[in-house]
């Protein structure tokens, strides 16, 4: 096990407010973001009213990978989630990756939820669309802020705009579902859409089930993690799963899929066709409401990656400050700004999800192998969750995540291997002979204290 400055020193940065309320709010407020409200038009028209049976499908897989996390993360609850729990098995240039791809993952998709956040209000300013990228670094900013007064304030932020959008998501599913025209349901499948277009489509919309990689990445600050935490997961997953289905299968149902394939704002037009142009307006606000709390979900789980990966020497020391008054990673939540904001100002909707997918499935994958480690070498903590039928969750998990990259656009393959490359030349120069030393320096301290 590779030993971390928490385990030599002891003593908590981080003071423990959230319970499992506000652990599933967490997991919520990025699962129900970007994927119902902004790509799932796009998806419907890659695979038609398939759409449904790809969110059933993806939670499934999905959960494999929950299953992983969910155990992990009772033997290892610290601060950076998938990183962490990589760094504390693996160590090393896999552990690197792991928070490296979660990283990007994270400000990729931050990107995309600020200016889904920035598409909604622009429509109600003259000439609103000249002030998108305003708009959005605006949002970006108020973000920074709300992460950077505490982690409290984030969960509270997210009970609010997730009750909000709940309440739009459930009337948006049950009015629609007395609106749902048989005819628009058949073919299941879209024209010439056979099984690498399904591939594609679980591929493009997995972005939407990431949310419990985000309980994760805060257990730190979560009380009774080993018991809070593996809850959080499974409830992210399944209630995100089932309104997904519920939603999806009311996009499909009320109009013709190609109607909405070439929107981002699928629910709020269909909001529209059912009601009315003023039930547009309804339908935008949870679209604001939604890609707000995943962007507060997203930012602070980022931001966390960031903290630990410094904590470890992989980034430099400064990203391992904590401000005593705030209890919060103040260099850390610079940078996801910066990056954050950066990206805001020239994204394209399609190829951030894609990009930001590849990311949390290549640390994923790496997460769930690390599982195996954790059993092997002897480091799950008894009387904690553990998944059944061990190996098999985690070689599933494994397999589901890598099968799915080849899915992705090309432009996107390309990218993502320029990204490793990247990354790897980081580790090179920098990341492995500073991490080499801190770990040295650490287990000399644990040494000494023997």
């Amino acid at each position: 096990m590779v030993i971390s400055p928490d385990d030599a020193h002891g003593g908590e940065k981080f003071a423990r407010h959230l319970g499992l309320v506000g652990a599933t709010n967490i997991g919520l407020g990025a699962m129900l973001g970007g994927g119902i409200y902004v790509i799932s038009g796009t998806a419907a028209g890659m695979i038609g009213p398939a759409l449904v049976l790809a969110y059933l499908v993806t939670g499934i897989l999905a959960m494999f990978t929950a299953i992983n996390y969910a155990e992990i993360a009772s033997s290892i609850p610290k601060q950076g989630g998938g990183y962490t729990f990589a760094h504390d098995t693996l160590g090393g240039l896999p552990a690197f990756f792991t928070g490296w791809f979660l990283m990007l993952g994270n400000i990729v998709a931050c990107g995309l939820y600020a200016l889904a956040v920035a598409h909604t209000l622009v429509i109600f300013l003259p000439n609103g669309t000249e002030f998108i990228a305003v708009v959005a670094l605006i949002i970006i900013a108020i973000t920074f802020i709300t992460n950077l007064v505490s982690v409290k304030s984030v969960s509270g932020v997210l009970g609010v705009l997730n009750i909000a959008q709940a309440i739009i998501l459930f009337s948006f599913i049950v009015v629609g579902l007395m609106f749902i025209e048989p005819a628009n349901l058949t073919p299941l499948f879209a024209e010439n859409a056979g099984f690498p277009a399904f591939m594609a489509t679980i591929a493009f919309i997995y972005i939407s089930f990431v949310g419990f990689e985000l309980v994760t990445s805060a257990s730190e600050e979560i009380m009774e993690p080993a018991k809070n935490v593996p809850k959080a997961i499974f409830l992210t997953v399944a209630i995100g799963t089932g309104v997904y289905m519920a939603a999806s299968l009311v996009l499909v149902g009320v109009v013709p899929y190609l109607e909405i394939a070439q929107t981002f704002t699928p629910i709020a037009h269909v909001y529209a066709v059912m009601l009315g142009q003023w039930a547009q307006i309804l339908g935008l606000a949870g679209m604001a409401a939604s890609n707000y709390a995943a962007l507060n979900a997203t930012f602070l789980a980022g931001a966390r990656i960031v903290y630990s990966m410094g904590r470890d020497r992989f980034l430099p020391k400064s990203f391992e400050s904590v401000s005593k008054r705030f209890k919060t990673p103040i260099p850390a939540l610079i940078l996801v700004l910066i990056l954050v904001s950066l990206f805001a100002m020239t994204a394209d909707v399609v190829l951030v999800a894609q990009l930001a997918v590849f990311g949390y499935l290549v640390a994923q994958g790496i997460v769930n192998f690390s599982v195996i480690i954790l059993r092997r070498k002897g480091l799950s903590v008894p009387g904690t969750f553990k998944a059944p039928l061990f190996p098999l969750f985690p070689i599933l998990g494994f397999i589901f995540c890598f099968a799915l990259i080849p899915s992705l656009d090309y432009i996107v393959l390309q990218l993502g291997v320029i990204l490793t490359m990247i990354g790897l030349v980081l580790y090179t120069i920098y990341g492995r002979r500073s991490n080499r030393r801190h770990e040295d320096i650490i287990l000399n301290d644990v040494k000494c204290q023997q």
